[in-house]
């Protein structure tokens, strides 16, 4: 039941998606088949799905939020192909394009957060923007690390989703803390297998830290179904995870 609910949701989460970026659609299908093609597309939605819904937000709010962190994961990666001057970027119409077209989607995650209410959400999204830029000129110009790249650029995705969820439900500081590290652990661990293809020993450690997180924060609540229990079971403590518990 669960598993269905969130399905007809992520349905819901790509049709807004579709219907706020409409006027360009066409001109950015293209950048939106390549996106598809990663696993953060339907991964980092359905995470963002399952801990809004968790800690009680309504199921609309829910579905709207997981579309705003969509278009933004959709930005940055239309951001993240443009490349530089050792790549062989040609400076033409399509790179400008491309710049263009995610700052213009930035500029609708903007005006959906005022829409639905969740402005005093904005430094988080300010933050997390600056954050995925910085790790991009990391990759791009200072070489850095795989896994430090992923960490600033889709693991803080996952982490600004958890930090939203448990600030807008009003959670006590601390707390709060506990269901960001939380997020960020989880995009590690998932985003980091996605890219290497196989379970190394660094996706085993952001596994167990967030069972670990996971149980601290509910107190060693039993997993008894809801979206964000399946996630912890289905991904972190079932295929991925069972070598490191």
């Amino acid at each position: 039941m669960v598993e269905r609910e969130l399905k007809l949701d992520l349905d819901e989460v790509n049709r807004i998606v579709h219907n706020q970026l409409l006027p360009w659609w066409s001109d950015i299908r293209v950048y939106v088949d390549k996106a598809k093609q990663e696993s953060t597309w339907d991964q980092l939605p359905g995470a963002v799905l399952a801990v809004y819904r968790y800690l009680g937000h309504p199921v609309e709010y829910s579905i709207k939020m997981a579309a705003i962190f969509k278009m933004t994961y959709l930005a940055s990666f239309i951001h993240e192909l443009v490349g530089d001057d050792e790549e062989g970027q040609v400076y033409d119409r399509n790179m400008q394009f491309a710049i263009l077209i995610g700052d213009y989607i930035f500029g609708c995650i903007l005006k959906m957060l005022v829409e639905i209410g969740a402005d005093p959400l904005l430094d988080v999204f300010s933050n997390t923007i600056a954050q995925v830029n910085e790790g991009m000129v990391m990759k791009h110009k200072l070489h850095a690390n795989p896994e430090k790249v992923i960490a600033m650029t889709r693991a803080s995705l996952y982490r600004a989703a958890f930090l939203t969820a448990a600030r807008s439900a009003g959670l006590a500081a601390e707390v709060i803390v506990g269901y960001s590290r939380l997020g960020y652990h989880i995009g590690m661990a998932l985003e980091i297998q996605a890219s290497q293809g196989f379970i190394s020993e660094t996706v085993k450690k952001h596994c167990k830290k967030s069972l670990e997180l996971f149980h601290f924060i509910n107190q060693g609540a039993v997993l008894s179904g809801t979206s964000l229990e399946l996630l912890i079971r289905d991904k972190l403590d079932g295929p991925l995870a069972r070598a490191a518990i």
